[in-house]
């Protein structure tokens, strides 16, 4: 009985201690040295690391140098590489979607459900998400949301994105809503809600990025650029601007050949600088604050087909805009389905 209860005071130490560390680490705006850290909380230096990797394990993300340790809330661009093989022109088809803001009293569950079902019939593999996949919290929409925390709003996630045999959901996080947990709490939420989902069975769910994602579309004499963007900032006065000043203000031979936008809630298909930029609309009713910002929300997704031939080039981008309108439009048995029979 006497270790026992050892052994709980000695667990209990160790989770107060954890927590002291983890506010310690989220609050500094500068590296820690191990050894300050040791020194702060009357430990040694191999126990502050076990907790950081306990941390880190846990969604939070450190960079570590000679000059100590520092929680990350800013993310460089990740990249992949996809080689393509096939015909001399070669036609890749994808879905596109934002901003499903999951958890909020506004989402469109019907919608997704639905885009998921025709992206099925058609044949479609791969769906990207360009950011809010979920609605995060914060003091402005606390009382329109369903789930609270990040937990319950991970297990709604979970329960609600559609599941579908063959497809697969690559998502970027954005630096609002689900952003807010990231600088707030500095934890990798992307990473956090990959490994949530996994652990419920849901492999299908992939974390690709933090706001941007570029991928390579490597064929056999040349490679095309397909970047995945959340973007900030509010709407402009013209629907198309936001993608033309995105594309203007990158620097030589940063441009990409596609840019899929999300966070603006609009629908847009256009070509500033030779640049395909396509705006893929959002899953989410006109909240409260868009309404009072005078903000439309175009509700809806997007089929893409790029031809790319053997030098990389794109010979051709098609964007399929597949729109939807307040629930109360469907009463009455008009149906979604109804369009395209």
């Amino acid at each position: 009985m006497a270790t026992e209860k050892l052994s709980k005071i000695k667990e209990q130490r160790e989770r107060k201690l954890k927590a002291e560390l983890t506010k310690s680490l989220i609050g500094a705006t500068q590296p820690v040295l191990v050894s300050e850290l040791a020194e702060k909380f009357k430990t040694d230096s191999e126990t502050i690391l076990r907790f950081v990797n306990e941390i880190t394990n846990e969604g939070k993300v450190f960079s570590m140098s000679e000059h100590g340790i520092l929680l990350v809330k800013e993310f460089l661009p990740t990249h992949d590489t996809i080689k393509i093989k096939g015909d001399e022109i070669k036609e890749i088809r994808f879905a596109a979607l934002a901003d499903n803001h999951l958890a909020s009293k506004y989402s469109r569950l019907d919608v997704l459900e639905t885009l998921f079902d025709y992206w099925v019939s058609i044949g479609i593999k791969n769906v990207y998400q360009m950011g809010n996949i979920i609605d995060g919290e914060s003091r402005w929409n606390r009382n329109d949301l369903y789930a609270h925390g990040i937990e319950d709003q991970s297990d709604y996630l979970i329960e609600h994105w559609p599941q579908r045999a063959g497809m697969t959901t690559r998502f970027i996080t954005g630096d609002d809503h689900e952003g807010w947990y990231i600088q707030r709490e500095g934890i990798n939420i992307g990473k956090y809600l990959e490994q949530k989902a996994r652990d419920a069975g849901r492999t299908e769910l992939k974390f690709v990025g933090h706001m941007e994602h570029n991928i390579t579309l490597d064929r056999v004499r040349g490679k095309t650029t397909l970047r995945l963007v959340h973007g900030g900032g509010g709407t402009a006065y013209a629907v198309s601007y936001t993608d033309q000043k995105y594309v203007e203000s990158l620097q030589g031979g940063e441009k990409p050949h596609v840019v899929l936008v999300g966070h603006f809630h609009k629908w847009n298909y256009g070509y500033p600088r030779e640049v395909h930029a396509i705006q893929v609309g959002c899953g989410q009713d006109q909240t409260p604050f868009m309404r009072k910002k005078r903000i439309q929300a175009m509700i809806g997704g997007c089929t893409v087909t790029i031809k790319q031939d053997l030098t990389g080039v794109v010979r051709s981008c098609n964007a399929e805009w597949i729109p939807f309108y307040d629930r109360s439009f469907y009463a009455h048995d008009k149906l979604w389905k109804y369009h395209w029979k």
